[in-house]
């Protein structure tokens, strides 16, 4: 037990944390908020079952979109800020998949794809929320988040972070 001004102090107060370089510190929470919200996508994605009635594929594909959006609101703040640098435009931000969709769009809408105008709101598929999730990774390793692979020579590919 340590003392605080005459008074004891819980053993919780007794371990102090020093953050040296506040900034650093920062930027590793920042890095850990958006590798458990990847993480959080594929659990979602891998823990689906082989079988289910169309309400439980309903509710599984629900859950899938919105940790896809998780994970964008994770990210968000990052593209702005790099839109706001000039390292992304507004191009970016579309899948180069068949039919080009506005990520943010999902990301906004808590995982939700369509056209409000035209009433025809619903939940992202499995298969347009998995190619959301690439594309949102794509723009963190744009903004030199995350890993990427350097060729050291003909035959050998180091990852690097």
């Amino acid at each position: 037990m340590s003392k605080h001004d005459g008074e004891p102090i819980g053993e919780a107060d007794d371990a102090k944390l020093y953050i040296a370089d506040p900034d650093d510190y920062a930027r590793t929470r920042k890095l850990k908020a958006l590798s458990d919200a990847k993480a959080h996508v594929r659990n979602t994605h891998n823990d689906r079952p082989g079988r289910a009635t169309d309400d439980e594929w309903d509710g599984l594909n629900a859950r899938l979109a919105e940790a896809v959006a998780l994970y964008g609101h994770e990210l968000y703040p990052l593209l702005e800020e790099a839109e706001q640098k000039g390292i992304l435009g507004d191009g970016d931000y579309y899948t180069n998949t068949g039919e080009k969709k506005d990520v943010r769009n999902l990301i906004h809408t808590n995982g939700r794809i369509g056209n409000p105008a035209e009433g025809d709101v619903r939940f992202a598929a499995p298969y347009e929320a998995m190619a959301i999730f690439r594309h949102l990774q794509k723009l963190e390793r744009k903004l030199g988040l995350g890993l990427t692979l350097e060729e050291q020579s003909d035959d050998e590919w180091t990852i690097q972070t």
